[in-house]
């Protein structure tokens, strides 16, 4: 029967996705156009910051989502603060939704959204780490931002050190983009740079304290 009832859920999927592929596909291009973001923003008025909120949350789970876009559409909208608030709030919803899911439903759930190389490479990469390790994983862009926190899920990491690298890391984050979309049309790409540096910096300090004092450890 289980077979049969999985069998059915996906043919049933597969149909929707197949009858609504034209929404889809439309909306992925919306969401990675920036201009088209701010004009349905606009639109929605009041609730522009309610339907940024749950996309962002999203995004934590469906890949297809482009956080980034949305990031710097959201501080170009709202301005620096407003939109720093709604990426770094929602984001650090989502990260916290897909750590605790991961942790009670285990290696099953979190394949749904992470393939299982990309869990293998970075479980193996942050065995033994702590707060340092996550904060700088949800920062620099060579790290799968949003597939850590299913990492860490999985991983020893306390639920109370995760939070607190996902609160500084998406923080930085968001600094960076909303910063992007509130005044990158007026700063200088020297500024950028030092932006840039500010936070690579934060992130190898908070590295190099967790080697030496452990404050930071697992």
């Amino acid at each position: 029967m289980k077979k049969i009832l999985a069998i059915v859920i996906s043919i049933a999927t597969l149909s929707i996705l197949w009858i609504t592929r034209e929404p889809i596909v439309q909306g992925i291009l919306w969401m990675g156009d920036r201009d088209q973001v701010v004009a349905s923003m606009t639109d929605y008025g009041a609730w522009g910051p309610v339907v940024l909120f749950i996309l962002f949350v999203l995004q934590v789970f469906f890949a297809f989502i482009p956080g980034q876009a949305l990031m710097v559409a959201s501080g170009y909208v709202y301005g620096f603060w407003g939109g720093f608030l709604i990426s770094w709030l929602s984001l650090f919803a989502g990260g916290q939704a897909a750590f605790y899911l991961a942790r009670y439903f285990g290696r099953p759930f979190a394949e749904r959204w992470v393939a299982p190389k990309i869990l293998d490479r970075w479980d193996k990469a942050s065995h033994g780490q702590g707060v340092g390790f996550y904060t700088v994983s949800l920062v620099l862009p060579l790290f799968p931002n949003d597939a850590m926190c299913y990492v860490a899920g999985l991983g020893k990491i306390s639920s109370q050190k995760f939070s607190l690298a996902n609160t500084l890391g998406r923080g930085m984050a968001c600094l960076a983009t909303s910063a992007a979309g509130a005044f990158g049309d007026s700063l200088s790409w020297q500024a950028w740079a030092v932006i840039v540096t500010i936070l690579c910096l934060i992130g190898i300090a908070i590295q190099i304290i967790n080697k030496k004092t452990n404050l930071f450890a697992s």
